[in-house]
């Protein structure tokens, strides 16, 4: 499939009841352009030291030449441990990370660690592609996160996307205040991810909302 292009939205807030926003988004600002295109949503952990300079680190690697999720991933979480090595301060920093790549065949590769989410309508359908990596039972504590272990277990998949499809990348911040009807409907509606936060943050919510919305056209 070729002479498609991507549009998307992005955009991350603070929210009302945090203190400093720890997610990090790549791109940080909403564009369109044709293929290859990447982008992440990481989310710093709350409460923990540092949060936010994790995130950052694992968004800034897509600025690198890595096409390959594996690696992407892998190295932002090298890049974090290298930063609590040399600021001890940081110990126990860390960041979820879920990361999409889509290539001229509109062939979406995702890698993912911890509860970002991506999800896909295609066809009038909503899926959600990542798996949640939280300890049962447990929906704040996350089983592995970028920067608590050398050795991660990446989700990786594939997904064959068309024109018309819509991708959204975002924070637990956001889904844990909406349900995905209510997400669904705003994929449909063609909402940006300047308006899908804006809504949310009228929600009074309690964590960082980030938001990334990709229309395939």
């Amino acid at each position: 499939m070729k002479n498609f292009k991507l549009v998307w939205s992005a955009r991350s807030e603070c929210g009302p009841n945090r203190k400093k926003n720890e997610d990090s988004i790549y791109p940080s600002t909403s564009g369109n352009n044709h293929p290859p295109f990447k982008a992440a949503v990481c989310d710093g952990l709350g409460g923990h030291v540092s949060g936010d300079i994790a995130s950052k680190i694992a968004a800034n690697t897509l600025n690198e030449e890595f096409e390959d999720l594996n690696k992407i991933i892998n190295q932002a979480n090298s890049q974090i441990l290298k930063f609590q090595d040399d600021n001890p301060e940081s110990l126990g920093m860390g960041t979820t990370m879920t990361v999409v790549t889509i290539d001229e065949d509109a062939l979406m590769k995702i890698g993912h660690v911890g509860d970002s989410r991506c999800y896909v309508l295609s066809d009038r359908n909503l899926v959600k592609v990542t798996e949640d990596q939280n300890v049962p039972g447990y929906q704040n504590v996350l089983k592995q996160a970028l920067g608590s272990n050398e050795k991660l277990n990446i989700q990786e998949i594939d997904f064959q996307l068309q024109i018309g499809d819509v991708i959204l990348l975002c924070s637990d911040g956001l889904y844990n205040e909406v349900g995905e009807e209510y997400i669904k409907k705003k994929m449909q509606d063609g909402t940006s991810a300047d308006t899908l936060v804006s809504e949310v943050l009228l929600l009074g919510p309690k964590d960082n909302v980030s938001a990334i919305m990709i229309n395939l056209i």
